[in-house]
């Protein structure tokens, strides 16, 4: 055997040994992409979770009911209440829209995320916090919940 047909040999084993490298990258980033959307839907749904704890609350869930009938009528600490509320509520949507965005969330589960909070802007209670905080979001989420918004009239 010459050094020639030697080399030629190293140098198909190195070409396989990279691309075998490649795969195993390839298939290991499909893994981590595959765990990073179950995560953020895991955070997502535990969010939800969290932010909903305060309205199973009888006192709280009496406060939200006279704030969607008359607002005027509440404290001014039952105000900040309605408002912080309404504020993690927004947060974490805007956490899913972006997460929907990075593609991380499964479309079908975004959807649902829309039904169940074009079901909350329909509570005017919520229209107010999102009047009142809404300069405190980005541009582009701001945009949507806006059009979500006039969707959910529209059908009205």
């Amino acid at each position: 055997m010459n050094w020639e047909a030697i080399g030629a040999v190293g140098e198909i084993f190195g070409a396989s040994a990279v691309v075998l490298s490649l795969i195993y990258l390839g298939v290991q980033i499909r893994n981590q992409n595959t765990e990073a959307r179950a995560a953020a839907v895991h955070e997502i749904a535990e969010g939800f979770r969290d932010i909903v704890l305060p309205y199973v609350d009888p006192d709280f869930a009496q406060v939200f009911v006279r704030a969607n009938e008359d607002s005027d009528a509440l404290t001014d600490a039952e105000r900040v209440q309605i408002i912080s509320a309404g504020q993690r509520m927004l947060r974490l949507w805007e956490e899913a829209y972006y997460q929907h965005v990075a593609g991380r969330l499964d479309e079908r589960l975004w959807h649902s995320i829309v039904r169940q909070y074009s079901a909350f802007l329909s509570a005017g209670s919520f229209t107010r916090v999102w009047a009142l905080r809404r300069d405190f979001y980005t541009e582009s989420f701001c945009e949507f919940v806006d059009n979500v918004q006039k969707r959910a009239f529209e059908t009205k």
